[in-house]
This record gives structure tokens, C-alpha cells and sequence, in this order.
């Protein structure tokens, strides 16, 4: 019997909810095609149950529900009838009792008919509010999510059941996604792009799909400052317009999704300096417009379509510099942010989106004849609301929010007279600056690929320098290192972390959460001579973010958090120094946006000193020369290189060598005079160059008096001094033989005898491969057995920019990715010394404060000391190079920073002798060696121990 409303409580109405549900039936027969018919049939219901609100109708059926008897075919049934009810009453208003929704799910499922068509039927009820509600709950999605996909394996894949299941279920992983998730999202875009073929024939579907897919690619274009990507979703969304949606909210979001394209990509053309854009550049309808067709719309999906449209009005503000365009912004945004309740997951973005309108119109001092208070004090309360609201670094907006926060007080502050207010801003800005940067983090170990890692880092390196200037302005020279030690090597940090996950879990007695992440990890190595661009289309490997979510908050609340999320102090990354025989740890900060250029000291005592460097800024005249010069050129030339002719390759010369007289007389001159203790040996130092400073080899800067740097003091570098700190713990393993790879393309002529001369003069006892033998596997599998000691590598190297498997060495039949290292970690393991003789080998692809390269991939992976380089390196002085570097290393037992040196030392010595055992036609070609030009010796960089 279904059960009414009667008794339950004083003047309620009494009803028959079979009778509600036939009502309810009738009024959709008459038809659903626009917001005024779903608010018809919300009022069938609330008038049904004599109730006002969508959220008491909704509450008086699922208390009566629940106040029934469960576990039976009726109870499911009557689930049913109460689910039919949900969409309508969930788009007439917000309703209180969310959870709900999953729980009549449930009770229909599994114990309702065994029907493809009821299942589907039952679960879209309730996943058509899931695709449009906006949730911050990751349980609350898991659990929708995992019904969905409980349906969808019981539906047949041609039916348009399983098209409706499927739809939702892409829908709801989208909203996984937006957690921070990059891999969710790579799946729900494939899930939308397969459905496109499934829903050709029905154009209402088709737009629907085309639309979304666009809608939910922009932001990442944008974030990869994609201006190609960009300009295809805006042209994608404008053929979906042309055929007009016919619901008026899919109209104005498409169009507000369509303006927030075409401005976004003319931002990424202005700071290139391209020229304007044809087409789009004007609003596609006026706010009145806007606000006319949004009017009969239901407030949750009006404030939507308001935030979206004046979020791209702002856009277009920005770029086109139009105030009134700016007011119009804030209205929109304002009129939608009010509409929308603080414990709605959406109002943190809009209410974001918000504040920065207000402080740009605060800021530019924008008026629509009513004076604003202060300077942007409206955008700062708003944005400490949004703050809060977002509750902590979980929320993937969290890093965002902050950074604009400390941006806004830094301005505030800035702007006040010194004392009391001006120092409290400066103080809670650096403090949420601080949180800003360690929130990036925590969303970089979300990532399940290298690639998706790199790109949530890409924005903390330059708010991490911003961060950083505040602290040093204000003297808060601990935070500053804070501050740029947390924005750098984050993809590196991650892949490091990966590897001792489980062995945490397992202390911290989760052994069943270890397990599963083991299980997670990939079990066997890609197969052998996989190419890179074959093994790309892979995707990620490892954990998936879902299962590191859990992870993270496991380990935040165990004595691992510091391992996982914080910084070495200065005190900790002294000892690491005094382990490895170091007198300072130096960061090389860039001047710009009123910083000025600085070198940041951290001492083996961990006593921190900045040194003021006021030519040192990435604009300055010599540093741009030379990157135009690089690009031109395409690197320095080598053997078969892709330089297009002389002219180019002499520039480059020429600009590396001028290059490298400002960096030693504007940048380390100075620094060795702040370092340089008299009576005390010659400085050792580690340098992490911040941002395109790692561009730079400040080994090889010549110094005023016409020496160059490394005549006067070894130098070594580290991505982060979290690395640092980790390799400073390896030791060695004794082990005195080789690994010694030559020539695996048989396109490197020198590179061969290089490889054969080593292995013969110095690890006889090793392993010596080449052309035929060098695979990839075969090359780790030796590896393996050697169990240490030395891996050099005289090959190929290259780089490209972005994206998976971007830095690669090419071996025999194959390619060795820098991700096979860092995401299989455990092949190369306990080696003392990697070299490699190979182009670019310690260059990013991924950006250079991520600092993700070959060399820094083979010191995640376990070496202890790497040796590599920052261009093309001409293979004839390269080889000349290597072997002097194991010459000193084995001959006179240096350590390989200091071998390294020693070899190029010799490189510059006009006088330099082959040593005894130097193979006659290596030895023939030392006299031939011109010491003056950077490009033979200088390119290489020596890491670790």
C-alpha cells in the first residue's frame, strides 16, 4: 500500500503517492521543452503534498519513504515514484537532503525489476540532476558514479539506454574531474568523444555533446596557453550556436563559453604581441539580453549563466581595456553570486571570478557615479569569504583563491602609509602566498602522469618568485626560501614521493591502502624498442588521482605529512651540504615586477643571506639576445645538426660568449665576494637557478678578471633542495664497473670511440653496448645486474616542448623516456654516477622551474650523481670531454663533480696533454681542441654528489 502524508505531522495534506505519480505523468504528457513547463510540474507536486518550496515537497516524500517498510519489489517501486519526482522539484529549487537521491537509487536497484529499461530509466532520475549540480563531495560522486556504471554493465552498448547511462556517467566522472583529477578528465573527454559517433543521428544529443566537449576543454587550453586549442573549441562552439540549441540556457552558456574563448586566446596573443584576432571581439548579446532570456530559468541555473557571461565580460574587459564592459561584469557576476547559497560548491568560482572583477574596477579606478571604499577593500572581503568557504588545500581552487588574496592585501598594503595596517596585510599576505605555493603541491601529487603533473605546476613558479619577493622586501628571508623552494620541481618531488608510498602506508598501519596502491602501479616494463610517440598514446601510468585523494588524506594526518608536503628547513638543507661537502646552497632569483634580482644564500651552517643583484632580471638586453640567438640557430651546432648555416651557428657563438661575460661580471662576481671567506678554501657551491636562469651555465661565466667561474669554484646544481636533501642521504655503493653505451644509432661516429676507449681504459670488467646491443631493455637489464656503480651514455638526446615522453635518449630500436625513470624508479637504482653524453639531457621540456629532465629523471630514479648538458654538444670535443671526466674520476679519484671540472679545466688549458692510455686517434685530436669556445666544454652540468 503506498503510504500517504497522513498523521505525519499537524495541517499537512494528505496524498496517495501513486496518485501524485500519475499526476505528475499527465503533466509531462502536455509536454517538457522549456524552464516554465519543469516549473508547471514542480508546482503538480508541491500543490499535490500542500507545501510551498521545492525542498519541504522533497523532504515530505523521502521522510515518508523512509518511514516505510524496506528490502521489498514494493519499497523499490515506491523509490521510483519518488525519484520521479526529483528532477523536476531539484530544478525548481536547491534541495537541503542531497544524499537522498543515492539512497532511493539503491533501494530501486537492488531490489526493483530486473529490466534493462526500468535500471536505466531509475538511474537516470537521479543522475539528470547529478550532470547538473555541482558537488565538492568526492564519496558523493564515487558512490553515483559507482551505481552508474553497476547499470551500464546490464544494458546492451547499442541501445539509446545505455547512451543516456553513458552520458550521465561521463557527466558525473566530469565532475570528479574538477577535483583536481587531470586523468578523470582525459577519460571523460574520451568517454564524450566515443559517444559522439553513438549519437550522430540525433542532433539535439550531438550539439549537446559538441558543446560540452568544447565547454570543458577551453579552461585547459588556457591553462597550457594553448592558443590553437583555444580558437578550435571557439569555432566548435560557434557551429553548435548556428544550429540554436533549442534550450535557452545551452544558448546563453555556449555563448558566454564561446566570448571566454576568443578573449582568452587574444590575452595569450597579446603577450606574444600578435596581432588582433578577426571576429568575436564583441559581446553576442547585450547583459539586458542576457538577463531577459535568463529570467524564467530556475535560480540555479540562472546564476550559472550570469556568472558565466560576466566572467567572459571581465575577460573581454581585460583585453580590450573597456571600463563600462568591466561594470557590466560585476553586475552580472554580482546579480548570479547572490543568487547562489554559500554551502553550494559553485559559489566559491563565482564568487572568485567576482572579486577579481571588483578589484580591477577598484584598482582602475572605474566608476559608475557611486564611489567605491578604498583601494579594492570590497574585492578583499569577498575574497577572504572565498577563502574560507573553500575550506583548505583539498579544494582545487584552494592555491587560486589564496594567491589572489596575498596578491590583493600585498597591493593594499602597498598602497597604505607605513605602520600598522600596511605591516598586517604584508604579513597575512605572505603567509597565504605561502599556503598558495604548498597547495599546488598537494594538487601536483594528485596527478597520475608526468605530463598532467607538469602541468598543475606550471603556474607556481611564478607566483613562488612573487611570494618570494614580498618576504625578502619585508626580511623574511626563511620564508623566502620557503617560498621558492616549494615552487620548484614539483613533478620531480612527486615521482619521488611515489615510490615510498607504500612502505608509508604500511608504517602507518594501512597495509590494505598500500596494497591497492601497489597493485596500481605498472607491473611490467613497455616492451622493448617501443617508440616514444608509440608508447605516448598510453597515457599515464600509475595510481589514479581517485586513489591518491584517499592516500593524501591519510598521510596529512600521519607523521609523513612533512616528507610529503613541507619544505627542508635551512637547518636541514645545511647538513645536507656539510654531508656532500658543499659551502652554500645558492637560488638565483630573476628580478621583475618591482623584485629586484637577488642571490638567496643558504649556508652549510643554514644561515640564510641574500645578495643584491640588480642586473639580474630575465629581460636584461644579453640574456634575451641569447635565447633569440638559440632559437634562430636551433641550439649550438653539432654534427649533423639542424642548424640552418653558418651565419646562424657564429651568432649563437657570439651570444653565448657575451652571454656568459654578464653572467660572471653582473651575477657571479659578485656572489663569490659574498661567499668567498679569506683564508678558507674555494667556494663549492649548488646553484638552483630559478625560472630561464637555468638556461644559463654559471660554470662557465667569465668572471672580470677573464677567468671563468669554475677556475675559481666548483659549481653543481639541484632542481630543489628537497632533492638535495634526498640525494645527500644515498650512499655509495662501491660497486667499481660500468655500464657503457656508444653509438647506439651508428650515427655517432665519435660517440663510439668515446664509448670504447672508457669501457677499455677505465671498467674493463663492465659492460660495454652498442649499435646492435644497446636496447633499451637490454641497457636496464644490465643495469639491474650490475647492481651500481657507472651507467655513461654517448648518444642521442632530445627534447621537446610539453606533453608525455617530451625528453628521450634514443638508444638501439627505441627510445628511453625520462617517465620510464621517474614512473618505473626501481630499474635504475643504486647507480653512483650517470652520464650523459648527450644533447640537451639536462633540459626541461616541461618548463625550466619544473626542472623535469633526462639528468634530473635518472636522480629521481636513485642515482647519486649525474652529469649532463644544456645544448647540442659537437660530438668530437664531447668525446674528448667524457673520457677526461672518467680520466679524473678513476685516475685520481675525484668525486664526478670535481672530475667533471677537472675536465674542463683541462678543455680551456691552451697546454693540455692526452694522458697515458688515451687511445691514439683521441689523443691525435686534443691538440685540435680550442678551449675559447663555450660550446665544446661548457654545456655540461654536473648534479648530486
Amino acid at each position: 500500500m503506498d503510504r500517504g502524508g497522513g498523521g505525519v505531522g499537524v495541517g499537512e495534506k494528505r496524498y496517495k503517492l501513486r496518485v501524485l505519480y500519475r499526476a505528475v505523468g499527465r503533466a509531462v504528457r502536455q509536454g517538457v521543452s522549456s524552464p516554465a513547463d519543469e516549473a508547471r510540474i514542480a508546482s503538480v507536486i508541491m500543490d499535490g503534498l500542500g507545501v510551498s518550496t521545492a525542498d519541504e515537497a522533497w523532504d515530505r516524500l523521502v521522510g515518508d519513504f523512509r518511514a516505510g517498510r524496506r528490502g521489498t519489489r514494493r519499497s523499490a517501486l515506491r523509490a521510483a515514484r519518488v525519484l520521479r519526482m526529483y528532477p523536476y522539484l531539484a530544478y525548481a529549487g536547491l534541495l537541503s537532503d542531497e544524499a537522498a537521491r543515492v539512497e532511493l537509487l539503491r533501494e530501486a536497484l537492488d531490489h526493483g525489476p530486473d529490466d534493462p529499461a526500468y535500471r536505466a530509466w531509475v538511474v537516470l532520475l537521479s543522475a539528470a540532476r547529478g550532470m547538473r549540480i555541482e558537488t565538492g563531495d568526492p564519496a558523493a560522486l564515487e558512490a553515483e558514479l559507482a551505481l552508474l556504471d553497476r547499470v551500464r554493465e546490464s544494458i546492451p552498448t547499442d541501445s539509446e539506454h545505455r547512451q543516456n547511462v553513458d552520458l550521465a556517467a561521463a557527466f558525473i566522472r566530469g565532475q570528479l574531474a574538477a577535483l583536481g583529477g587531470s586523468d578523470e578528465y582525459d577519460a571523460v573527454q574520451e568517454e564524450l568523444a566515443m559517444l559522439q559517433e553513438r549519437v550522430a543521428g540525433d542532433p539535439w544529443k550531438r550539439d549537446v555533446l559538441n558543446g560540452v566537449l568544447a565547454m570543458r576543454e577551453l579552461a585547459a587550453a588556457f591553462r597550457r596557453s594553448d592558443e590553437a586549442a583555444l580558437g578550435r573549441q571557439w569555432a566548435a562552439l560557434g557551429a553548435v550556436l548556428e544550429r540554436e540549441p533549442p534550450a535557452p540556457v545551452l544558448v546563453l552558456r555556449f555563448e558566454a563559453a564561446r566570448e571566454w574563448a576568443w578573449y582568452a586566446r587574444q590575452m595569450l596573443r597579446d603577450e606574444q604581441g600578435a596581432p588582433l584576432l578577426p571576429g568575436g571581439d564583441h559581446p553576442t548579446r547585450t547583459a539586458a539580453s542576457v538577463r531577459r532570456l535568463a529570467q524564467d530559468l530556475p535560480p540555479y541555473t540562472r546564476s550559472a549563466v550570469l556568472c558565466e557571461t560576466g566572467a567572459a565580460r571581465f575577460m573581454r574587459a581585460l583585453v580590450a581595456d573597456d571600463p563600462a564592459c568591466a561594470l557590466e561584469a560585476v553586475s552580472l557576476l554580482g546579480e548570479g553570486v547572490g543568487s547562489v547559497a554559500r554551502d553550494d560548491s559553485r559559489w566559491v568560482s563565482f564568487a572568485f571570478q567576482l572579486a577579481l572583477a571588483q578589484r580591477h574596477v577598484a584598482e582602475q579606478n572605474i566608476t559608475s557615479g557611486v564611489p567605491r571604499p578604498g583601494h579594492g577593500d570590497e574585492a578583499i572581503a569577498l575574497l577572504t569569504r572565498t577563502v574560507d568557504t573553500s575550506g583548505g588545500p583539498a579544494h582545487p581552487m584552494w592555491s587560486e583563491v589564496c594567491f589572489a588574496l596575498a596578491d590583493a592585501l600585498r597591493a593594499r598594503g602597498n598602497a597604505a602609509s607605513p605602520g600598522g595596517s600596511a605591516r598586517a596585510d604584508f604579513e597575512e599576505a605572505r603567509r597565504l602566498g605561502l599556503e598558495a605555493v604548498d597547495g599546488i603541491l598537494r594538487n601536483v601529487l594528485l596527478q597520475s602522469g608526468t605530463d598532467h603533473a607538469a602541468q598543475s605546476a606550471q603556474l607556481v613558479g611564478p607566483q613562488a618568485l612573487d611570494v618570494a619577493g614580498w618576504c625578502l622586501a619585508d626580511g623574511a628571508h626563511h620564508e623566502a626560501v620557503r617560498s621558492l623552494d616549494a615552487g620548484r620541481g614539483l613533478t620531480l618531488h612527486a615521482a619521488t614521493v611515489r615510490t615510498s608510498v607504500p612502505a608509508m602506508l604500511d608504517t602507518f598501519g594501512m597495509a590494505d591502502l598500500a596494497n591497492e596502491w601497489r597493485r596500481a602501479e605498472p607491473s611490467v616494463p613497455p616492451p622493448p624498442g617501443r617508440s616514444a610517440l608509440a608508447a605516448a598514446a598510453a597515457g599515464p601510468s600509475g595510481p589514479p588521482s581517485r586513489l591518491r585523494r584517499r592516500v593524501l588524506e591519510v598521510l596529512d594526518g600521519s607523521p609523513y605529512r612533512e616528507r610529503l608536503l613541507d619544505v627542508p628547513s635551512p637547518h636541514r638543507m645545511g647538513g645536507a651540504l656539510r654531508a656532500m661537502g658543499r659551502t652554500a646552497l645558492v637560488y638565483l632569483l630573476p628580478g621583475g615586477q618591482g623584485r629586484p634580482g637577488t642571490a638567496l644564500v643558504v649556508t652549510a651552517g643554514g644561515r640564510v643571506q641574500p645578495v643584491p643583484l640588480p642586473a639580474l632580471y630575465a629581460a636584461a638586453p644579453r640574456f634575451e639576445a641569447y635565447r633569440d640567438a638559440a632559437r634562430i640557430a636551433g641550439g649550438p651546432p653539432t654534427n649533423g645538426s639542424q642548424v640552418p648555416g653558418p651565419a646562424a651557428s657564429g651568432r649563437y657563438r657570439q651570444e653565448l660568449d657575451r652571454l656568459c661575460g654578464w653572467a660572471g661580471s653582473e651575477v657571479m662576481a659578485p656572489l663569490l665576494d659574498a661567499v668567498t671567506r679569506p683564508g678558507e678554501r674555494e667556494p663549492s657551491l649548488v646553484l638552483v637557478p630559478m625560472g630561464e636562469l637555468g638556461a644559463v651555465p654559471w660554470h662557465a661565466a667569465r668572471l672580470p678578471s677573464g677567468r671563468y667561474v669554475c677556475q675559481e669554484a666548483e659549481i653543481s646544481y639541484t632542481p630543489s633542495a628537497r632533492l638535495l636533501c634526498e640525494v645527500a642521504g644515498r650512499r655509495s655503493t662501491g660497486v667499481r664497473r660500468a655500464v657503457v653505451v656508444g653509438d647506439p644509432t651508428g650515427n655517432l661516429y665519435h660517440a663510439g670511440v668515446e664509448a670504447r676507449a672508457i669501457h677499455g681504459e677505465f671498467y674493463p670488467e663492465g659492460t660495454l653496448l652498442g649499435t646492435a646491443t644497446a636496447t633499451p631493455a637490454n641497457v636496464a637489464a644490465r643495469v639491474a645486474r650490475q647492481g651500481g656503480g657507472v651507467l655513461h651514455l654517448a648518444c642521442h638526446g632530445n627534447v621537446a616542448q610539453g606533453g608525455r615522453h617530451s625528453s628521450y635518449l634514443e638508444l638501439s630500436g627505441g627510445h628511453l623516456p625520462a617517465e620510464e625513470l621517474t614512473e618505473g624508479a626501481s630499474r635504475f637504482r643504486d647507480l653512483d654516477l650517470v652520464v650523459l653524453a648527450a644533447c640537451r639531457s639536462n633540459v626541461s621540456g616541461h618548463g625550466w622551474d619544473e626542472a623535469y629532465s633526462l639528468s634530473t629523471a635518472f636522480l629521481v630514479a636513485g642515482a647519486r650523481s649525474v652529469v649532463g648538458s644544456l645544448w647540442p654538444v659537437p660530438d668530437d670535443a664531447t668525446s674528448l670531454l667524457m673520457y677526461m671526466t672518467h680520466h679524473y674520476l678513476n685516475a685520481e679519484g675525484l668525486t664526478p663533480g670535481s672530475a667533471l671540472r677537472r675536465a674542463q679545466l683541462w678543455m680551456l688549458d691552451a697546454g693540455r696533454q692526452a694522458p697515458p692510455g688515451m687511445p691514439a686517434d683521441m689523443g691525435a685530436r686534443v691538440g685540435r681542441i680550442d678551449g675559447s669556445d663555450l660550446v665544446g666544454w661548457a654545456g655540461f652540468t654536473h648534479l648530486g654528489w
